[in-house]
This record gives C-alpha cells, structure tokens and sequence, in this order.
C-alpha cells in the first residue's frame, strides 16, 4: 500500500502551499501579507530561513544517503551557497522569498515545496500583456487593450534584451520553479515571464522582439502596477483550470463519467467526505459501470493525495482477480528515512487515524513505520526498509483473472496530475486503461511528504521521507496520453464530444 499525505496537518499544508507558492493567481486572495512591508532585518531572516532549510533536508530528507543519486549533497550545498550568497544584498521580502524559492527549486523535485502563511501574493508589476505556451512558443495571450505599446495577442516571442525566449523561461521561471523540463510546469507557470512580482533577481526586461503577421517588431516595454484581482482574472483566463466536482454520472450515450479532482485521504477533508460515498456508490453500480460502452476516469484538477483511493476503484471496475495478475510489479524497496522529525510525523498518523476510526490495516500500516524507524534510530542506520511494501504478490493464472470491462476506460489527464494522481494513472493503465488529454506532471522516487515551518515564522516547507526503488516509471518521468487533446481540457463539452469520436484502443 501506498499512500501520499493522509494525515490532516501534512495535506493540509499541501493544498496550502501550491497556492501560496504561486502568488496572485486565482486561487489566491488579492491581499498582501503583511509582513511584505513590515520592518524586518530581510538579509539575516533569509540566512536563517535557508540555513535552517538545508538542515532540515540534510537531517529528513532521503537524498543525502542515496547511493543511487551522489549528487544529491553537492547540489544542496550549492543551492545553499547561492542563497546565502544573495543574503549579502537582501534588502525586503521579495529578495528573502525568491532566494528560497530558488533554493527550493534547484532540487528539480514536486515533493520539495515551500508557501507562505499568509495569504495572497507579492506586489506585481507587469507590461501591459502576458504570455503563455502553445506548444513550444510564447505567445502574446492576453493583454490591456486601453494601453499602447503592447504586442498584439497572437504575437509570439523571439527574445529580450538579446537573450532568446527559450532561455529567458529558464531563467526567469524555471530558476525559481525547477522541473523546468516538463511541458506541465510550462503550462502552469509559463505566464510569469511578463510578471515582475518583487523578484529582485530577476531584473525587469527592456525591450523584446515579437514575430506578427509574418514580421519581426521590438517593442519596449512600460513596466506599471497591477492590482492582484485583475491579474487574477487574467492569469485565470490563461491557466486551463477550473472547478470540478466529485460524481459518477452516465453520459446520455450510455458512457460513465468518473469525476475525481482530488485524492485527498485526509479525514473530515471536503475530498474525503466526497470521495467515501462515491466509492459506495460505485460498489452500488458496479454491473451498470462494467456494462458501460465506454468509463471516463476523470483526473483533471486532481493534484494527489492518497493512492488507495484508486486502488479501490480499480478492485471495483476490473475486479480483484484483474487486479492481481494486472498491476504494476512491486517496487524493489521502500526506504524511510529514519530521523526523529520523520519519526514524529508518522507518529501523528497513528493517533489522527485512532482518533478518527480509520481502518486498522491503515492505523497497522503507520504502526509499523514507526516502530521500524525507531529500531533503525536505534542502530545508527539512515533508512528503515519496508519489506512489507514489496513482498512478493500471490500468483493468479490469467485464466483465473476474465476481464470484467465491456468497453474501453479512459483515464482523462491534466499538467496538474502529480503524486497519488500519477499513482493512479500508473495503476490503471496497468490495468488497461487508456490515458487521454494532456501530458501529467511528474515526480521524482522521493516521496510522502511531511511539514516544517521555517525559524521566521512566514513559511512552511513540505519534504520527502521516503524513497522508492525499481519504480516502473522513472524518476521525474511524466504520464503521456496515447491520444492528446489541443483543445481546453477545461471545457467538459468539448472533451466529452472528442472522446465520443476515439478509437477504442
């Protein structure tokens, strides 16, 4: 069994911290923390922040003792230098917050994450336009109309200052994001080349050159003050979220459509009191569901949470049997490291899932970490192995395992799906499923994440305990759809309408 955050205060500080990390988009609340403007010594704060931040990654975190990834601790220490380096000139809280992002990010991993406790983003300025990706280019989407001197929408950039839109995107966001080499983080934050959001280090552009209507332009550019709603609005507009409700509901061809965007295990979670009835509810339907001419698994919006919510779908839709001889080989080794922070983390899990009636397989399961971690505490050693998360599965004969499923079952994706997601679309394309819509995020072997706050008291961090080996899909590998949806993935209609007219393999 696999499972992503299922304690209260760790996903909770999830949710909380893919918002806050992205600074005024729509999620957000338009408010500034206070703290932005507050009298502070910036340069000691960020040297205590980050100090404290590579302690608390070298102490819990698997990477350090890694055999299979040696760069790990060189990397940390370089991440670490370049911080305290920006220190010397630290003047206000931009300098304090982009400096720890770009420590944050330069370990290319999802499951390393940072936010702010307050809500609401950072004073942006911007040029009267923003882009985004449509493919391999940045492209003028959304401007002010009642401002001169912007690119028109459909222009696409060649470069700035001479420095090419390729490695402007990689400076200027990549730096500060990481993972900049999948196509999901450019389509989540590929509009922030055009926000300048008190980043001191990343200056504000002068003058870019734009490809319209077959001619190439410069365009100087007039950097003014943005107000955090309206570019809220804006960035909505280009972002390719939306909201997605939990539900099974038959198509009126026939089709069943499974909604999911959230696998949150937390209990007393909107996710769980949502997710509990509706794995009732497909054990009610489970004939009408096998008998469908098609099942859509709907991901989209879905960013994690706890993997066994999708082993339960899957028990139902193809059977135990199917499951059996279908799934996914068992990973080589789970290795937990063994610190007293992680220690304590999973300690909590015993007593939240006790307090709240979970099952005794789940309450066992955090049960058993904790007292391997303790023996490995004990011994002087940096990771407790979990032999009873790769024992070998029983052996089912095919013929004892009919496929159950009259129709195809597609797996509906967005860039957003990470973590337990992936997990999911491991599990079911295993199964047979059929991966449709837009590329996943990714993640790297290091994973189950817990929480931190930093010495200032201004953020919280969130790192990996645990490390997966022999994982079938690689490190920081995404989930490719065998059939790609150009449209919005957004619009329902038009998704449902596309997936009428694919074959069914």
């Amino acid at each position: 069994m696999t499972i992503r955050l299922p304690a209260a205060a760790a996903l909770g500080l999830v949710l909380v911290l893919t918002v806050a990390a992205t600074p005024a988009s729509a999620q957000d609340k338009p408010a500034t923390p206070s703290f932005i403007n507050a009298p502070r010594d910036w340069s000691a704060t960020l040297r205590e922040d980050v100090t404290a931040l590579h302690t608390v990654i070298m102490d819990s975190h698997p990477g350090p003792h890694d055999p299979l990834n040696p760069e790990f601790g060189a990397r940390a220490e370089a991440g670490l230098a370049t911080a305290l380096q920006r220190a010397e000139t630290t003047t206000d809280a931009g300098g304090w917050w982009w400096a720890l992002r770009a420590y944050v990010a330069s370990f290319d991993d999802g499951h390393v994450q940072m936010g702010l406790n307050e809500s609401g983003g950072f004073p942006t300025r911007w040029p009267g336009f923003l882009t985004a990706y449509r493919g391999e280019d940045q492209i003028v989407l959304n401007r002010d109309e009642a401002a001169a001197g912007a690119p028109p929408i459909g222009a696409r950039l060649i470069d700035c200052d001479g420095v090419s839109a390729d490695r402007l995107a990689a400076e200027r966001i990549g730096a500060f994001r990481g993972r900049w080499f999948l196509e999901s983080q450019h389509i989540q934050f590929g509009d922030w080349l055009f926000m300048s959001s008190s980043n001191p280090w990343t200056p504000e552009m002068r003058s870019c050159r734009f490809e319209a209507d077959g001619q190439i332009r410069s365009w100087p550019l007039t950097w003014r003050p943005i107000a955090a709603d309206d570019l809220s609005v804006r960035r909505q507009a280009l972002s390719g979220r939306a909201e997605y409700r939990f539900g099974l509901t038959t198509l009126n061809d026939g089709g069943a459509w499974l909604s999911m965007p959230s696998f949150d295990g937390t209990p007393g979670s909107d996710a769980h009191d949502a997710l509990t009835p509706l794995m009732d509810e497909l054990e009610t339907r489970q004939l009408e569901l096998r008998g469908a001419p098609y099942v859509v698994l709907d991901l989209r919006g879905n960013g994690g949470g706890s993997s066994h919510w999708s082993r339960e779908i899957a028990e139902t839709l193809w059977g135990g049997r199917w499951l059996e001889v279908h799934q996914l080989p068992a990973v080589e080794a789970i290795e937990w490291r063994a610190s007293d922070a992680n220690l304590a983390a999973i300690r909590t899990y015993v007593d939240e899932w006790t307090a709240a009636g979970e099952s005794a397989d789940r309450i066992g399961w955090a049960q058993e970490i904790v007292d391997g971690m303790t023996a490995a505490r004990a011994e002087g050693k940096p990771y407790w192995r979990d032999a009873a998360e790769t024992s070998p599965r029983p052996p089912y004969a095919p013929d004892y395992a009919p496929l159950r499923v009259r129709g195809p079952v597609y797996v509906l994706t967005d860039a957003g799906c990470g973590s337990a997601c992936l997990d999911a679309v491991d599990l079911w394309k295993a199964m047979g499923a059929i991966q449709i819509g837009r590329e996943t995020s990714a993640d790297t072997v290091y994973m189950h994440v817990r929480g931190d706050e930093l010495p200032s008291g201004l953020a919280r961090i969130a790192i990996p305990m645990k490390v997966w080996r022999g994982r079938q899909r690689g490190n920081n590998e995404p989930q490719r759809p065998t059939h790609v949806f150009d449209g919005d993935i957004t619009d329902t209609v038009a998704v449902q309408a596309w997936i009428r007219s694919l074959p069914e393999s």
